[in-house]
């Protein structure tokens, strides 16, 4: 072993400790004790009005009372369809203080995506956005007819929100629905709240920190969109690092009065665990925001001296070019990562420089993970930071290359599967163990590896890297869509014959949808378009949506009959390479 090497793995010892011992603690007793010792310090902040942790813990339990005012007993699941609002964090801890299950979903998925999930999980009470409502307003209103939700429960924009905000959020619902009548036999928040004046006592769970917590939707490593299943456990194996994390010794908590910019979903991994549980066990301030604003992150930035971020890349990219962002004194900014997608070395390069620039020591560290294991299980350490790649798996995790077909663990630079193995592993697929068998697969070490799909390799000095995905999961601005959900959505369309979706390069977005159709003998092309448009708009979340449809006569097949879509993929670079290169001639 070189002395580079050495030095090198001397850094990682100290950054991320081999092991440390995670508390046996559930979410809810993990806040409960930074509350205990830090009662007055800041916790939320939502567009500049505070919760202190003392103020946070008394509305968690008045939400707990009023739950169980409402019929909710231990086991049951939420549905939380919610952007980041001060509601979602309370609702989503007090029902972990029930031992309840808080079933995760994308507040602007289409009607068809949130019934299923909520038949899936069995939720029996959903909390939606009042914005929300207006899209999903058949879907709910078929919800309480049937009786298949106990209750649904409507937060605004503007709980929480100081009153100069409040205007602008009544603006923005009035331009969507009628303020009355916002849904039929619902519950507002504030009602919802009211009920915990008839509950004194709170029952003590009895559910252990290692049982499911929450439910988190993904395509799964077969590309097939999973239900995923998360303990207290598993998020705790991350929370509780992150001092080193942020580049202090494991023995050193993180210093009072830092703060995050919290804009990553709730929804997501990401957020969830170190946009907000991760910061409110360690004592670091969060600042919500339901929705990316360069504008609001500026703001955060100049005003609230905000130190840690958390994007994917597209982010970084919008922030680099924000004209609210050119004067903005970035020195408060400590430590920025990116995940959710792979960032490039030449946006790594240019916003470290942005950063330089704005008068931030910081560089962009990227790291790697996937909801099967919570979020991020490798980061590149603050010492390493002006490197490319995703850096050295964090304490208790271990990560390996292998070859997917002997699952023999490769050596340093060869390209293969990317294995993961820790505390931080899912419990598994809701309601399907052939699914989770495939995922979580027992190697000959006696280690439970979690087998990602994704492809990657180690270099010489221990770093891991990314290279791709096995499955066929296109990221979106950070967001996973599914060409196959797409294919078969138009498909079923009685003019088309065939659809293959793939992703192509975009400036910001990094990856957009391109679809391939061939249509029936005699379909006018130009009304077909508008209506796989149209289908994909009413029926998709928005990044799935195709922002190119190209016709053909024929696709190209596998020996055995298959669309082949790698050799879609192979023309469609092509093309790209001939046209930049014609482009490029051109302007000579």
């Amino acid at each position: 072993m070189t002395e580079d090497i050495r030095a090198i793995e001397n850094s990682y010892e100290s950054a991320f400790a081999n092991e440390f011992e995670i508390p046996s603690l559930t979410l809810n007793e993990s806040l409960t004790a930074m509350a205990q010792e830090r009662p007055a310090e800041k916790a939320l902040s939502y567009y500049g009005r505070d919760l202190s942790y003392s103020e946070l813990q008394a509305r968690i339990d008045i939400c707990t009372r009023a739950l169980i005012a409402s019929g909710v007993r231990e086991g049951d699941v939420l549905a939380l369809c919610l952007p980041n609002l001060p509601a979602a964090v309370i609702v989503f801890y007090a029902a972990n203080k029930l031992g309840c299950i808080c079933n995760m979903i994308h507040p602007l998925s289409p009607p068809r995506l949130v019934s299923r999930h909520l038949e899936e999980t069995k939720s029996t009470f959903l909390f939606i956005a009042d914005i929300a409502v207006n899209k999903l307003r058949p879907l709910l209103e078929e919800l309480k007819e049937t009786n298949k939700i106990k209750d649904i429960i409507i937060c605004g924009m503007a709980d929480y929100a100081p009153v100069w905000k409040r205007p602008f959020f009544k603006l923005q619902l009035r331009k969507n629905i009628a303020e009355k009548d916002l849904l039929t036999a619902s519950s507002s928040w504030d009602e919802f709240l009211k009920r915990a004046d008839a509950v004194r006592d709170i029952p003590v769970r009895s559910k252990d920190h290692k049982s499911v917590c929450a439910y988190l939707h993904s395509g799964g490593t077969t590309s097939e969109p999973k239900t995923i299943m998360l303990s207290d456990y598993n998020f705790n194996a991350i929370a509780y690092q992150a001092n080193q994390l942020l580049g202090y010794p494991q023995s050193e908590p993180v210093p009072s009065g830092k703060s995050m910019i919290t804009v990553l979903p709730l929804f997501h991994g990401f957020g969830l665990c170190i946009g907000m549980h991760t910061c409110l066990i360690n004592d670091i301030k969060v600042y919500l925001l339901p929705r990316f604003s360069a504008k609001a992150v500026a703001k955060l930035f100049k005003h609230k001296k905000a130190n840690y971020i958390c994007g994917v890349p597209t982010l970084y990219e919008a922030l680099s070019k924000a004209d609210e962002m050119k004067n903005t004194d970035l020195s408060c900014l400590e430590a920025a990562f990116c995940g959710g997608d792979s960032l490039t070395p030449e946006l790594k390069d240019r916003f470290d420089k942005f950063l330089e620039d704005h008068g931030s020591k910081s560089k962009l560290r990227e790291g790697y993970g996937l909801t099967e294991t919570v979020t991020v299980c490798s980061v590149m350490p603050e010492n390493y930071a002006d490197r490319n790649g995703i850096g050295l798996p964090l304490s208790n995790i271990k990560m390996k290359i292998i070859d997917s077909e002997s699952r023999k663990t490769l050596t340093a630079n060869e390209i293969g599967e990317i294995c993961v193995s820790g505390p931080t592993n899912m419990l598994g697929y809701l309601n399907d163990e052939e699914a989770t068998a495939h995922a979580i697969v027992r190697h000959e070490d006696g280690l439970d590896w979690v087998e990602t799909g994704d492809i990657g390799y180690q270099d010489d000095d221990s770093f891991f890297h990314f290279k791709g995905r096995l499955k066929r999961t296109l990221k979106v601005s950070g967001i996973p869509v599914f060409p196959k959900e797409i294919e078969e959505l138009i498909s079923g369309l009685g003019q088309v014959r065939y659809a293959a979706a793939i992703g192509i390069p975009h400036p910001y977005k990094m990856t957009v949808v391109k679809v391939f159709v061939v249509a029936h003998e005699g379909a006018d092309l130009t009304e077909l378009e508008k209506d796989i448009i149209r289908l994909c708009k009413s029926s998709l979340i928005a990044h799935a949506v195709p922002q190119e449809i190209e016709f053909r006569d024929s696709l190209p097949q596998t020996l055995v009959g298959k669309i082949d879509v790698k050799i879609l993929e192979a023309e469609e670079a092509e093309r790209r390479a001939q046209a930049e290169k014609q482009s490029a001639l051109s302007g000579k």
